[in-house]
């Protein structure tokens, strides 16, 4: 939704005459058109004859709400309001969407929002904190924005300027057409603006899908891609009935071929048709891996390749700690090499274990004591990139899947963290009006996953394994903190940090990354965290576990639950599943881990609370639960493509 001063007046115009007159139809100027063309795509108007416009019921709703905030003197009169104020905008929206979802407004939307008298100080009956709220106003028209249905309707030249514009994430300077152009997009839920000055635009999931329809057919004259034109196209593919002559514009658009097969850009435009009229905003997926897991791949990888010659040398635990500690040896004596004794100087991650590794005599030790192995082997198998699995003496070993397999091919010029926030930068741009902000931005292109104007390679991969890998629990003790901090109204960066950073700002954002990356949080565009419904059934479930438990849940204990699962008998009352002791060693084999290792983490799954004598418990049922909301419930289609 897009409303600036021009609309406003627009709206208030069209509401002033229909009051007044008791009628509908009101005369425009011809040189308003355009202007009421932008307000009719986003039906807040209809034409009801040549250069008559009426309003429509919510642009009726809408206007009516500008003029309350304008007669109670919470607002200006939109011939007040500065030049090219925009009093809505989808970085509006993704506002007042982020602070509905966290019952609060965030951080960086707060100034706009009050500027524009749709939030306000709150009070809360139950127990007296204050906080900043959306106001009636502010519900109202989000409520309106959801209700609206927009018109598509693409002209070959606006397809022409569609084709020209870098999809994004990318900084609005290279939203390099008129004004017109700029609105009609956005009107169209095209494109979005970042929160919370509209310093970056990025196509939405249906821009990008029109921009890959475009760049693969709709070549002609006047209107090449129109709601109109979308439902005859699903007409044809389901069968039906179609005019000769609707299946000749087709034909000449290159939808379709001579035989009514759709062509590639026909495919692509039923996958506009699905966006367009689609009711659910799909979630922003994403990943997150920190540089030390990408050197453990490297170390798995080169085990493997060392059994060629010697099959004792199987990534066991035992021999990648081995192979760890003489990497993390050669590392550190380079960085030494490097810096000398100089630790200020060196980047901030490495300074104090470069400092205790230079006074060490057991380096093995220091290893233990500055790197976790078994955590990050479980953070790598939570993101689908290992599985643990035994070689042929029964040990336990780790094997790269085929996602691991493409993040070692990606990282093999340059190993680098890739943040949950610099993927979601990417990923974020499916859903139907949402921007990544200048920071995300930033971040994504200091990780080589965006270029100047769209994804790179490299983010097109993490973008597509984030919505593809089916993603297992993990939480380390402090995640689990963090989690358990964040309340239900929801809480902004700032407020969590000072309640659990403890100063340590590395430890507390990789907290933050891994828990958006697994699901369990969404860091909001307005600065805001809150929740995931995943986040809320885990959270639940590690609430028993005893505080001397290391990791409250990882995906071996996962994996042992969802095998006993699969044998046992669900008893939907207790929320309990209950196991025949002789179907153990059938879950066994379904758990596709060693027996060692599977009685290990069984018992460790009933000391935590999640299995009982002969059931999974209710907190073991709610993990089970969670995971099934922790991973796209629907296929996502790619990303868009320039080629």
């Amino acid at each position: 939704m897009l409303i600036k001063r021009e609309h406003a007046e627009a709206l208030l115009k069209l509401l002033a005459f229909e009051e007044e007159t008791q009628t509908k139809g009101m005369d425009i100027l011809e040189a308003d058109e355009e202007l009421y063309s932008e307000l009719e795509l986003q039906a807040l108007v209809r034409q009801s004859a040549p250069l008559k416009r009426e309003l429509t019921y919510l642009g009726k709703e809408l206007a009516l709400v500008i003029k309350d905030l304008v007669e109670n003197k919470d607002l200006p009169a939109p011939e007040k309001w500065p030049e090219g104020f925009r009093f809505l905008g989808s970085e509006i929206i993704a506002m007042l969407e982020a602070a509905g979802l966290s019952g609060q407004v965030g951080p960086l939307a707060v100034e706009p929002l009050k500027e524009r008298r749709l939030a306000t100080e709150i009070k809360d009956r139950d127990t007296g904190r204050e906080y900043i709220g959306l106001t009636e106003a502010g519900k109202r028209i989000f409520e309106i924005y959801q209700a609206l249905e927009p018109e598509l309707e693409i002209s070959s030249a606006l397809a022409q300027e569609i084709r020209k514009l870098p999809a994004g994430p990318a900084r609005s300077a290279l939203l390099t057409t008129d004004p017109h152009t700029k609105h009609l997009l956005e009107g169209m839920r095209l494109i979005a603006y970042s929160v919370p000055n509209s310093d970056v635009y990025a196509f939405t999931a249906l821009g990008q899908a029109v921009k890959k329809t475009l760049n693969l057919g709709g070549f002609g004259e006047g209107d090449v891609l129109t709601g109109d034109l979308l439902w005859a196209l699903a007409d044809i593919a389901d069968e039906r009935e179609v005019p000769e002559a609707t299946i000749a514009i087709l034909q000449s658009l290159g939808y379709i071929d001579q035989n009514r097969e759709l062509l590639p850009a026909g495919y692509w435009a039923l996958e506009v048709l699905r966006l367009w009229k689609r009711d659910i905003i799909p979630d922003a997926w994403t990943i997150a891996i920190e540089d030390e897991e990408v050197e453990i791949l490297q170390a798995i990888e080169h085990l493997w390749k060392k059994t060629e010659n010697n099959p004792e040398e199987t990534p066991t635990f035992k021999n990648l700690r081995a192979e760890m500690i003489d990497r993390k040896i050669k590392q550190y004596k380079e960085i030494l090499a490097r810096y000398g004794r100089k630790l200020e100087e060196m980047p901030e991650k490495y300074q104090q274990i470069a400092g205790e590794f230079m006074l060490a005599k057991d380096l093995a030790r220091w290893y233990d004591d500055n790197f976790n192995l078994r955590l990050s082997l479980y953070s790598l198998e939570s993101f689908n990139l290992i599985r643990t699995g035994e070689d042929h003496k029964g040990r336990e070993v780790f094997e790269l899947t085929e996602f691991g397999k493409k993040v070692l091919a990606d990282q093999e010029t340059r190993v680098r963290d890739i943040s949950s926030t610099a993927v979601k930068a990417i990923t974020m741009t499916r859903r139907s009006f949402s921007a990544p902000n200048i920071a995300w931005v930033e971040e994504a292109q200091e990780a080589g996953l965006l270029g100047t104007g769209e994804p790179t390679q490299s983010g097109y991969l993490y973008a597509e394994l984030a919505e593809t890998i089916a993603r297992m629990p993990h939480l380390t003790r402090y995640e689990a903190e963090i989690l358990a901090t964040i309340p239900s109204r929801g809480i902004s960066v700032d407020e969590l940090f000072e309640i659990v950073g403890e100063g340590q700002k590395r430890r507390f954002k990789w907290g933050l990354e891994k828990l958006e990356a697994r699901h369990l949080i969404n860091v909001l565009p307005d600065g805001n965290i809150m929740e995931t419904e995943a986040g809320e059934l885990l959270d639940r479930a590690v609430s028993g576990v005893p505080k001397n438990f290391g990791h409250p849940i990882n995906p071996l204990i996962y994996r042992v639950l969802k095998a006993l699962a699969e044998v046992g008998t669900l008893f939907v009352k207790e929320k309990r599943i209950r196991i025949l002791p002789r179907n153990i060693k059938e879950a066994v084999a379904k758990s596709g881990l060693p027996k060692e290792v599977f009685d290990e983490i069984l018992k460790a799954a009933r000391h935590a609370g999640y299995v009982g004598k002969n059931t999974i418990t209710e907190a073991g049922y709610l993990i089970l639960q969670a995971v099934e909301k922790m991973n796209p419930r629907e296929e996502v289609k790619t990303f868009y493509h320039g080629e």
